[in-house]
């Protein structure tokens, strides 16, 4: 009897504390409640925020919310599809898809699993690509339909593009913690990893508008790594610095040549212009297409010097026009390279000038720059005669346009190789441009 008094006075007090505190008691169980289910999410914030390490790296140029940098841009978010090194495509947001109409019409089957970073799920609704002359249509959640209004056998390389939400909001494995405008331009954006459970860091990227201005700021501390410098010649020095090189096989040092100009508008005297220039120590590029890609063919002709063929080429032009010269444009960054092209064919008997440019004209005769080619080997807009926007140098040829034309619309990628040799063998043979060599950017960072 005496155990059962004792267990009465205790439901007696229980109930007791109960009644008078039952307020208190659902809050403190809500509360419990809610921190137990906001930890599986907060705790992966505090983690990104405070206790990831975090790489503080600079960029040069200038950048918009809709315009960042394409390897920023991958680590945000992913398109339908993605890409190798090589320019190959592979799944992406889209497992698989398929060619229809004769390449008119292409099924994007979407993956079931992918979900945006405010954790809303992925469906053929969020395809948001804003192509000229393609309709986009979901067919249901997971199946898109692509139209386009004549075969475009890029389109999948294409669409690698990241997608997007208002505000940045991705699907890759990252996602904006930050970002601080200037006008609207990207002063800097922080990065923070999705997984808790990884070694990544958080990413804070600041822009400067000028080289000069990034490594500035590096000396400075505002950064511990630059990257993408194409002249790291200050810093060679600087103590704690490692400064490692890259080839980037994607964009081609190019001295392009207004083909209306009377000199240059003669095949002979633009061979004869690549017979006399200097030799450079960076990896050539025989081909307007990356030695990278797919399509790459190194069945070109190979422009040895030949300074007799080019004295000669010089010789006769000097006897035949009273202001037998040539001006070579370019911008700051490639002076030292215009100049010493410029030597080597003043030395063989063409007077040549060199002209800083802060944009390109379209009254230029040689243009030393860079072109920047892109992953799939069509080039459309750079040689086609139809591109007068782009097409830079006026080149007109109608073996070069067919090409062209047959490339961006043949399904085979077998044939499709075949085509872009055949026009990477005559382009070069033609020479509107000399593709020189492949540019080099540099790495730098604090040890």
């Amino acid at each position: 009897m005496t155990l059962i008094r004792r267990w009465r006075v205790v439901y007696w007090i229980i109930r007791d504390i109960a009644v008078r505190y039952t307020r208190f008691l659902i809050l403190g169980f809500l509360i419990g409640l809610g921190v137990m289910l906001a930890s599986g999410r907060l705790l992966p914030l505090v983690r990104a925020r405070w206790l990831v390490p975090v790489e503080r790296i600079g960029l040069v140029g200038e950048f918009t919310p809709s315009s960042l940098p394409s390897g920023i841009q991958s680590l945000i978010s992913i398109g339908l599809t993605t890409l190798d090194e090589d320019g190959s495509v592979h799944p992406g947001l889209a497992t698989w898809w398929e060619a229809t109409d004769s390449g008119k019409r292409y099924i994007f089957h979407l993956d079931d699993d992918a979900s945006w970073h405010n954790g809303r799920r992925f469906t053929s609704h969020d395809v948001n690509y804003n192509i000229n002359n393609v309709v986009i249509t979901p067919i249901d959640e997971m199946n898109v339909s692509v139209s386009l209004e004549n075969p475009y056998s890029p389109l999948p390389a294409l669409l690698s593009k990241p997608l997007f939400r208002n505000g940045l909001v991705g699907l890759g494995p990252y996602k904006v913690d930050k970002l601080q405008l200037n006008g609207d331009r990207i002063r800097s954006i922080r990065l923070i990893p999705i997984k808790s459970n990884t070694t990544a860091t958080v990413r804070q990227y600041t822009f400067y508008q000028t080289e000069a201005a990034a490594i500035m700021g590096y000396k400075q501390g505002e950064v511990d790594i630059l990257e993408d410098i194409t002249n790291p010649t200050e810093l060679v020095n600087w103590s704690n610095t490692e400064i490692s090189e890259r080839i980037n096989y994607s964009r081609i040092i190019t001295l392009f040549f207004n083909v209306r100009s009377e000199f240059l508008s003669d095949r002979t005297n633009r061979q004869a212009l690549a017979f006399g220039l200097p030799e450079f120590a960076e990896t050539a590029a025989l081909s307007p297409i990356s030695l990278k890609s797919w399509a790459y063919s190194d069945d070109v002709k190979q422009y040895e010097s030949n300074t007799e063929q080019a004295r000669k080429v010089f010789k006769e032009f000097r006897t035949g026009t009273a202001s037998a010269e040539i001006i070579l444009s370019t911008f700051p960054s490639y002076l030292d390279i215009a100049q010493a092209i410029a030597d080597s064919w003043t030395g063989l008997g063409l007077t040549t000038g060199v002209k800083v440019e802060n944009e390109v004209s379209t009254q230029y005769m040689a243009l030393l720059s860079a072109i920047d080619v892109p992953p799939d080997p069509d080039q459309y807009v750079f040689w086609h005669s139809t591109q007068t926007a782009t097409n830079i140098t006026g080149y007109s040829n109608a073996k070069i346009d067919k090409l062209l034309e047959d490339g961006r619309q043949e399904m085979n990628p077998e044939t499709r190789k075949n085509i872009y040799a055949d026009f990477s063998r005559r382009l070069v043979d033609d020479a509107p441009a000399l593709f020189l060599y492949y540019a080099k950017t540099y790495t730098i960072s604090r040890s």
